[in-house]
């Protein structure tokens, strides 16, 4: 009885530290869910680049802020860094209005309809964001959204990428 008790113990407490996600300095899960026509996207695609990937929702009034800022971040820095966003369980009739509205956006956009890929990131609540360095590994996360945090991430991003000697990037 007690080894099953320390068992269960043990199991609980792994799917606990699964359920915090990946940590700073681990490599991120590869799989970003699809983009609009179709076809995986996934981080491999971007080795050698800073990726910033921001998890959101066509009812999330705080994503829906995020979003613009990021695409101006993706427009000043396209060969800097790639933003993704990947919009997570919105029914497709929600999801295809978002995408008609996001028409002009240069970011990539993703869809993640059952939210696994949501999960492996241990994504609780909206926008999320997470900066993943250029060999694939998580550099910062931001829950939430706040005007004051975009210095933070910026910062965060200009570090990456002076790390290699690259000019910094300012989106004004």
């Amino acid at each position: 009885m007690r080894h099953a008790f320390i068992a269960l113990l043990l199991w609980m407490v792994s799917g606990l530290a699964y359920a915090a996600g990946p940590e700073v300095g681990q490599p991120a899960p590869a799989a970003l869910g699809k983009a609009r026509d179709g076809t995986p996207v996934s981080l491999e695609q971007f080795r050698g680049r800073i990726v910033v990937v921001t998890f959101w929702a066509s009812w999330c009034t705080y994503c829906l802020k995020e979003l613009p800022v990021l695409d101006s971040l993706q427009r000043h820095a396209e060969d800097l860094l790639q933003v993704v966003a990947v919009n997570v369980k919105d029914t497709p009739e929600d999801y295809r209005v978002m995408m008609r509205q996001m028409k002009g956006y240069r970011l990539l956009q993703a869809r993640d309809s059952d939210g696994r890929i949501a999960d492996r990131y241990a994504v609780t609540g909206y926008p999320s964001l997470w900066i993943i360095d250029r060999e694939g590994r998580i550099a910062a996360n931001h829950r939430g959204y706040g005007e004051d945090s975009l210095d933070e991430i910026i910062a965060e991003i200009n570090a990456l990428l002076r790390s290699n000697g690259t000019i910094a990037v300012n989106p004004g």
